[in-house]
């Protein structure tokens, strides 16, 4: 479940690197994902994969108001891979 999740966080950050979302914004927009998927999304796996994605350089987690894409992370769950 946790590589579906992240997949979908990527699909919620804006799409350029640097570009930057808050943790409330990116949590309900990765919801409204889920929810059109027909699951639910547990908070502790948002955060996990979440989590995930920063540790896999993927994004960065500044902060609960700064959070940013990278490259590497646009490049690895672009839609077309």
């Amino acid at each position: 479940m946790i590589p579906r999740i992240k997949r979908l966080i990527m699909e919620s950050m804006p799409y350029e690197p640097g570009g930057r979302t808050d943790y409330n914004s990116l949590l309900g927009n990765t919801s409204n994902y889920c929810d059109e998927l027909g699951f639910v999304l547990e908070k502790r796996d948002f955060n996990q994969a979440l989590d995930n994605l920063n540790d896999e350089q993927c994004l960065v987690f500044f902060n609960s108001e700064d959070i940013r894409t990278t490259q590497f992370g646009l490049n690895r769950y672009s839609s077309w891979q």
